[in-house]
């Protein structure tokens, strides 16, 4: 009994550690609303955020179209190669027009292995 105790309580332990490690920074990002290579992006500076799950208030939200200048606070993802000026961007908030719209937090997992947050599995082949 003493050891189940135990080793739950090992797990919790290595749970929380590796939970408070996956801490990311909120970000702000600001300019033109596009579109790169099919995707919905913000250009600011020399980089190039693709800005995911924004698609879904196009139509809901006055103004929110290409050539909007827009402020998104969010999440930036790594570049997934290094130097390289394109990288993915998680919003929270988006302010248009002088107006802010909360668009939902993203799931760490999304970001830390890929998509319904299970592990990708071999990263062999991929970039």
């Amino acid at each position: 009994m003493k050891k189940i105790a135990l080793l739950c309580l090992l797990a919790a332990v290595i749970g929380g550690s590796v939970f408070a490690q996956s801490n990311i920074p909120i970000t702000t990002i600001r300019g033109t609303l596009g579109l790169s290579n099919g995707r919905i992006s913000v250009v600011s500076g020399n980089i190039t955020y693709y800005v995911r799950g924004l698609e879904r208030f196009v139509g809901f939200i006055d103004g929110l179209k290409e050539g909007a200048q827009v402020s998104l606070d969010g999440y930036a993802a790594a570049p997934a190669i290094e130097g390289q000026k394109d990288r993915l961007f998680y919003p929270v908030k988006l302010t248009l027009n002088g107006k802010n719209y909360e668009v939902g937090s993203p799931d760490a997992n999304k970001m830390r292995f890929g998509r319904k947050g299970k592990s990708t599995g071999s990263r062999r082949g991929r970039l």
